[in-house]
């Protein structure tokens, strides 16, 4: 469950796709969304990572989820959500990434645990949002907890799909200490991030230190 909720923004750009009349059907949403992620990582081998178990099919039928391979070795592996805004006819919305230093599964069954959780208005998730895993991010790691990020490694341009997408928001999951969640909850989000900066924190070590 969050054990902090942050603030969203993209209320206008909802809005602006409302009043344009770009909203489409699920269907063609979901193609919209596919095409926003693989031309975003366009020369890039971009496959399916599906994730066929748990309940998240109840919740999100368009759920999908896809893997980027990185072009050299140290690069990130990135697991991204297609589908996970998809909840009816209204359009905004989240989808999710994770990044890791290798291929995993267990990434397909966080963006689907993650999704399936978001996809309930009691659980709303938003930029800011900490999430309790209940097990280590990745084998052998201490990290059991997911910040809810803006995609500060990729930019605005992944960030936010297009009107045909729905206007989707794809934001970052990334993997935090259980001493860093209790920061950011009685402190600030923008002190964390500042601090993991400063440390020059290698996000892809699952086995990293906290920074407090």
């Amino acid at each position: 469950m969050p054990e902090r909720a942050g603030v969203g923004n993209d209320e206008g750009l909802h809005r602006d796709c409302k009043e344009s009349g770009a909203l489409t059907s699920e269907s063609e949403r979901l193609s919209a969304l596919e095409r926003h992620v693989r031309g975003f990582w366009g020369g890039y081998i971009v496959e399916s990572a599906p994730w066929e178990q748990g309940p998240v099919r109840e919740r999100l039928p368009w759920f999908s989820c896809y893997r980027v391979i990185p072009q050299r070795a140290g690069k990130a592996w990135v697991y991204v959500t297609v589908g996970s805004s998809i909840s009816g006819a209204v359009g905004g919305g989240m989808e999710f990434f994770i990044m890791s230093p290798v291929a995993s599964e267990v990434h397909s069954e966080t963006l689907a645990m993650v999704s399936h959780f978001h996809s309930f208005e009691a659980h709303r998730l938003s930029v800011g949002s900490v999430v309790n895993l209940g097990r280590p991010w990745m084998p052998g790691s201490l990290m059991d907890r997911l910040l809810v990020s803006l995609p500060y490694p990729y930019g605005p341009e992944l960030e936010w799909a297009p009107a045909e997408a729905g206007g989707a928001q794809f934001v970052w999951l990334l993997p935090i200490h259980q001493s860093e969640a209790e920061f950011i909850k009685r402190g600030s989000l923008d002190e964390f991030e500042s601090r993991m900066d400063a440390e020059g924190v290698n996000i892809l070590d699952p086995t990293r230190k906290s920074i407090f």
